[in-house]
């Protein structure tokens, strides 16, 4: 059985004067798909979510959501939407933005199925919103967002600011909502969320989509070894050859695309198992570190 295509976008471009954010993006999103776009700060991730809200207008390429626009004003009804910023009303309770929200929607959510997402205390329903510590008005924010029940759900860096606790029960939201066949597009750093979460992953790298992917797929990709020792065996390499190499306090690391070579080499050199740290790093490492390394250089 295939699926429906929601949302395409071809050959998406976005130029803010001289400086190019978008390159030529080109994807599609089935109904029903939960979907990660992760990238390096600056490499455009926010810019893609508004270009396909329809809140710019493009440099090049179409984006089609349901094959019309998506400022359409008769696709808002459908669109949920948290920004990264969090806004909320100032000077409301918490209770009477609820309300309104409700007030505002065709088919809202029941009150107390809102109530038990929320999981406030009688005091902070009754309190000023403007007064809840930042995770909390973050997770308001998207709760208000679901009361309308929109089909498709965009959520930009959705967990800023919540405690661990939070975070974990937000996402158990968000499969209770792929579960009732809900379509998300989200941003986010928590690369473990994503492993968890995404059926499909955009990659973005300077503006450009570089891999379109699944966790799984990602994981099965062939990966470098991140080696850690004591400093004790600095001596032994000559670091302007190694990989991502950083030195710390007391030991330094590097990446290899060969580690039995590396791990003879040890050996031959007397260095004790229990010395040697090996863990694998991903492609989605490499992406972040090597972001960290341009803006050192």
């Amino acid at each position: 059985m295939s699926q429906q295509i929601l949302l395409q976008a071809k050959a998406v471009s976005k130029a803010f004067g001289q400086k190019t954010i978008l390159n030529s993006l080109s994807f599609t999103v089935n109904q029903g798909d939960c979907l990660a776009i992760i990238g390096p700060n600056g490499t455009g991730k926010s810019v893609l979510v508004s270009c396909l809200l329809g809140e710019y207008s493009l440099s090049a390429g179409q984006v089609l959501l349901k094959g019309k626009k998506p400022s359409d004003r008769n696709l808002k009804g459908d669109v949920g939407v948290l920004l990264q910023e969090t806004f909320i009303e100032k000077k409301l309770k918490v209770s009477e933005l609820i309300a309104i929200e409700r007030s505002l929607s065709k088919n809202p959510l029941p009150l107390d199925t809102i109530y038990d997402l929320l999981k406030f205390s009688d005091k902070e329903l009754h309190q000023f919103a403007e007064t809840l510590s930042g995770g909390k008005k973050r997770f308001l924010a998207f709760i208000l967002m679901l009361i309308k029940q929109p089909s498709l759900i965009y959520l930009d860096e959705p967990t800023t600011g919540m405690d661990t606790s939070t975070r974990l029960y937000f996402w158990e939201i968000i499969e209770a909502l792929k579960k009732e066949g809900k379509t998300i597009i989200y941003t986010t750093h928590y690369i473990e969320e994503v492993e968890v979460t995404a059926d499909r992953i955009l990659v973005l790298h300077k503006g450009k989509l570089i891999k379109d992917t699944t966790p799984y797929l990602l994981k099965k990709e062939e990966k470098d070894k991140l080696f850690t020792l004591p400093l004790a065996y600095l001596s032994l390499f000559d670091t302007s050859q190694l990989a991502h190499f950083e030195e710390k306090r007391d030991s330094f690391s590097f990446t290899s695309k060969e580690p039995k070579l590396i791990w003879d080499y040890l050996m031959e050199n007397n260095c004790p198992i229990s010395d040697i740290e090996m863990t694998n790093r991903s492609l989605l490492d490499h992406i972040f570190i090597t972001e960290k390394e341009e803006k050192n250089d």
